[in-house]
């Protein structure tokens, strides 16, 4: 029986490693992902300074790169360097040098990343629930959530994030068990990581060590706890500083910049929110939850929902068939506290919820707690199997609708709201899908250069780096008058297709979910 279960468990982490890789060519370069590569490189080029200038100038003589002091503030201060820094480094040293392939060697790590924290997922559910076959479902209903397997290519921060407090959250409840050496190192090396990388981070050390220094009251071994929590706090600290220069040379002044940075974050940008376009600065309350619920997959929604109604029910001694742990009560505060956060502090919100990925695990966390009662907890007696063939049938559905809209699975709306969604949401405001127009463009209208317009509010700049050096040259963004080609998303864009439009131009491309237009490319007409 072990020897099945190792076996399968292995079959299933190969073939999503393989899915995963299979499909890391399909995706394109994103809106930010040149800003964090720059960032990178002002940092590596801030160290080589440091400790090797002489290689340093051998590699940058023919760059130009900002000081570390003149770095823009949103790079600065807004985290991330603890993974571009060495994938500077790495793009260096495997001397990758065309800008597609750069951004695809980041693609695979992005996904590595990822994929890392699958496997501490099912450790954390498998240890829970004391059987695999939890932990395998609980890693299925994260891998098949559409917006979460999209963005774990090529979204540079929020999936990075969420992967990291995922394996910081395994070697921190290893810690809450057994805190040996090990595991305050582990523990605290991860939680250091998703600190620099979003300082919201820090929400999962606080949560854990107070569960440890209760623990600790209660077993009335209250010195040993403290000492305990001191060393993992010192290390913590010791490692945020580390992975973080920018804090070096005066920790504590660099830090509060960084959190006011974060509490009032500058931004002119705009919102298409329930057929609405407002001001980031004036979404309301209920934008994160609303994006939740209808870019959710409806199964999931629905257990998850469940899961926080039996674990209420447990908590308050109305349900007493299944006891709660220590990790089901963080787990709710690390799910709640970041959506209650920016909704009392009124911080700018955009681009959905992606902001707050890095609490979907734990959402599909509770997700399995409710199969798990259902399933073990009650007497279905024969009808045990309905259960069992609902998650079939909402994961085969689901599974279905990602290979239908392969790879625009980030534009995924549940069937409840996703006819004529592009009438009161946002579709692709990262600029994903003009990878699928530009292939085709160089592919099929063979020419030597195109001269292109671009509708959209979205640069196509960035995009362009999902194209080859040599045929990312052949692009020309001309203005409308001078262009033969016209490209958009239709994010924010304020041009009328009509008829009098298509007397002067003609289709090309469509990219099309769910009838929803996300990106199409025209021709002028001769």
């Amino acid at each position: 029986m072990k020897n099945f279960q190792g076996y399968s468990t292995l079959f299933f982490f190969i073939t999503i490693l393989a899915i995963g890789f299979l499909s890391v060519d399909n995706y394109g370069t994103t809106n930010d992902e040149y800003t964090q590569r720059l960032s990178g490189f002002i940092t590596l080029n801030y160290l080589g300074e440091l400790f090797l200038p002489e290689i340093t100038n051998k590699y940058t003589f023919d760059k130009n790169f900002p000081s570390f002091d003149n770095m823009p503030d949103q790079l600065r201060y807004y985290g991330g360097t603890i993974l571009h820094t060495p994938l500077a480094f790495l793009e260096i040293l495997f001397g990758i040098e065309d800008k597609k392939n750069i951004f695809l060697f980041k693609h695979y790590i992005y996904f590595t990343i990822y994929f890392l924290s699958l496997i501490c997922f099912f450790d954390i559910l498998k240890k829970r629930y004391k059987n695999w076959k939890y932990g395998i479902l609980g890693v299925v209903l994260l891998f098949l959530s559409p917006r979460i397997f999209a963005n774990s290519f090529y979204n540079n921060l929020d999936i990075p994030f969420m992967a990291f407090l995922l394996i910081a959250t395994c070697f921190g409840l290893r810690f809450l068990n057994k805190p040996n050496k090990k595991y305050i190192f582990l523990f605290s090396l991860f939680s250091a990581i998703s600190i620099d990388i979003r300082l919201i981070g820090i929400l999962l050390p606080f949560f854990i060590c107070t569960t440890f220094l209760i623990n600790g009251f209660k077993k009335k071994n209250l010195k040993k706890t403290l000492l305990t929590l001191i060393s993992v706090f010192l290390l913590t600290i010791f490692m945020i500083i580390l992975f973080w220069p920018m804090l070096w040379e005066n920790p504590i002044q660099n830090m509060i910049k960084v959190i006011l940075n974060l509490a009032n974050h500058p931004l002119n940008l705009n919102v298409f929110f329930l057929g609405k376009t407002i001001s980031v600065t004036d979404v309301p309350w209920y934008y994160l939850f609303t994006w939740i619920f209808i870019s959710t997959p409806i199964l999931n929604i629905s257990l998850f929902f469940f899961g926080i109604l039996t674990f209420f029910t447990i908590l308050f001694g109305i349900n007493k068939r299944m006891k709660l742990k220590d990790l089901d009560i963080n787990f709710i505060f690390l799910i709640f506290v970041p959506i209650l956060i920016p909704i009392t502090l009124g911080s700018t919100l955009y681009n959905g919820w992606r902001h707050v990925y890095f609490i979907y695990p734990y959402m599909v966390y509770f997700m399995v707690f409710f199969v798990f009662f259902i399933i073990e907890k009650i007497d279905l007696k024969k009808f045990r199997f309905i259960p069992q063939i609902v998650l079939i049938i909402g994961l085969l559905d689901v599974g279905f609708w990602m290979i239908k809209n392969h790879p625009h699975q980030y534009v995924f709306f549940n069937k409840l709201f996703r006819k004529n969604i592009s009438k009161s949401f946002e579709l692709d405001y990262i600029a994903a899908s003009y990878k699928e127009n530009l292939d085709y463009l160089v592919n099929f209208e063979k020419r030597d250069s195109y001269f292109i317009f671009n509708s959209s509010k979205t640069d196509i700049w960035y995009p362009l780096f999902s194209l080859k050096d040599s045929d990312r040259l052949k692009i020309i963004e001309s203005k409308k008058e001078e262009a033969e080609y016209w490209i958009t998303n239709y994010w924010f864009d304020d041009n009328i297709y009509d008829k009098n439009f298509f007397d002067k131009y003609e289709i090309v491309n469509e990219v099309l979910v769910d009838g929803n237009k996300i990106n199409s490319l025209f021709k002028k007409k001769n």
